[in-house]
């Protein structure tokens, strides 16, 4: 385990780089996300020209020497015209990035204690026209020095986040023994998906689009708009349109209404650019899409789920399962072609969100 940043070192890094005195008043591990990095945010005091900000301490098995991935495409993004939290400092020697403090808001407890769609809608509009700018805007902003440039979502990364699910939420979590035949058939079912996903045209895509890494800042006074801050890019891939769409639409943490989520497919249709909407053709075929894309999605997340619980003991993350078997159940609904797929899959994901229902914590 990664152990917790020294107080005084920080302190000194800090007063090195700004040239002032750097005196901290406090330090709080924060939630952090469902990886091996670990937050903190440090509280400032004056003369120190920061009231806060923001740690980020990376695992011991990040390579020596070599520029760190969220430096790496935080540099595209923020040519792209991103909203992502500034980097102040990197020490790659100490395996520490000095960030901007986006505050404590997510996305998803903004929608949670709305009072109306109305109010989240426009929000996530804002989120369509950034989404917009990271597949346009950015995907021209790389370069030969660009890790996404080498990473794409084809057929093996997404078979390979299939046998993820298999092998840790069937089989690790729900303990559902499934034989091998069983599991050969289930990925045979679903690989045609996958193809269909793998042969679309690629752009720049977040990989992990959701309510969760957005976050809302409040507005300043005279009813100023709220800003937004795009977190957990540094996985970030060529990938079809749909996936940080479908990402942010068929989100395992907020359940949209269905009107709402046809609304802003709408918004997005009519707000990118012709060659983003081009390999969805006619609203039918982008709806289909956006549906395949989901199923890979939200599939790979219980996966992560399943895991987070079964193997790192973060038991929080039971919660969302139930929601994301919900999603797909819809999408099965919605997608005749899906049926045969349906019929094999859907008892195990019940099976996993019962049992997760029964087991998540208050």
């Amino acid at each position: 385990m990664t152990p917790r940043v020294d107080e005084r070192a920080i302190a000194t890094i800090l007063s090195a780089h700004f040239r002032t005195p750097a005196p901290v008043v406090g330090i709080s591990e924060l939630a952090g996300d469902a990886s091996t990095r670990r937050y903190y945010r440090v509280q400032m005091a004056p003369p120190f020209p920061l009231s806060s900000l923001i740690v980020m301490q990376y695992p011991d098995e990040v390579t020596p020497g070599k520029e760190l991935p969220f430096v790496n495409v935080h540099r595209y993004l923020d040519k792209a015209g991103i909203p992502v939290p500034r980097i102040y400092l990197a020490v790659p020697d100490a395996k520490l990035l000095f960030l901007e403090d986006a505050g404590d808001t997510m996305l998803e407890g903004t929608v949670r204690t709305a009072r109306s769609d109305d109010e989240v809608l426009p929000l996530y509009e804002r989120c369509l026209e950034i989404l917009v700018r990271i597949q346009w805007d950015g995907t021209r902003a790389l370069d030969g020095e660009a890790i996404p440039s080498r990473l794409a979502f084809d057929v093996n990364t997404f078979a390979k986040e299939i046998r993820f699910f298999f092998e840790n939420a069937v089989r690790g979590y729900g303990g559902i023994a499934l034989s091998e035949t069983d599991e050969r058939t289930l990925e045979d079912l679903i690989l045609p998906f996958l193809n269909e996903l793998a042969v679309l045209p690629r752009v720049l895509a977040h990989r992990d689009y959701h309510s969760r890494n957005i976050m809302v800042i409040p507005g300043g006074e005279g009813g100023a708009a709220p800003e937004l801050r795009i977190l957990d890019f540094q996985d970030a891939r060529m990938g079809n349109v749909y996936y940080d769409l479908c990402s942010l639409l068929r989100d395992s943490y907020v359940t949209l209404p269905e009107k709402a989520v046809d609304e802003l497919v709408y918004v997005y249709r009519h707000s990118a650019p012709a060659k983003l909407r081009q390999p969805g053709g006619d609203p039918a075929s982008f709806a289909y899409h956006l549906d395949v894309s989901a199923l890979q999605r939200n599939i790979k997340a219980i996966g992560t789920f399943g895991n987070q619980a079964h193997n790192l003991g973060k038991r929080f993350y039971l919660r969302f399962i139930p929601g994301t078997v919900a999603h797909l159940s819809a999408n099965f609904d919605r997608n005749p072609r899906m049926k045969p797929l349906a019929r094999k899959l859907l008892p195990i994901l019940s099976e996993l969100a019962d049992k997760a229902a029964a087991e998540a914590p208050p």
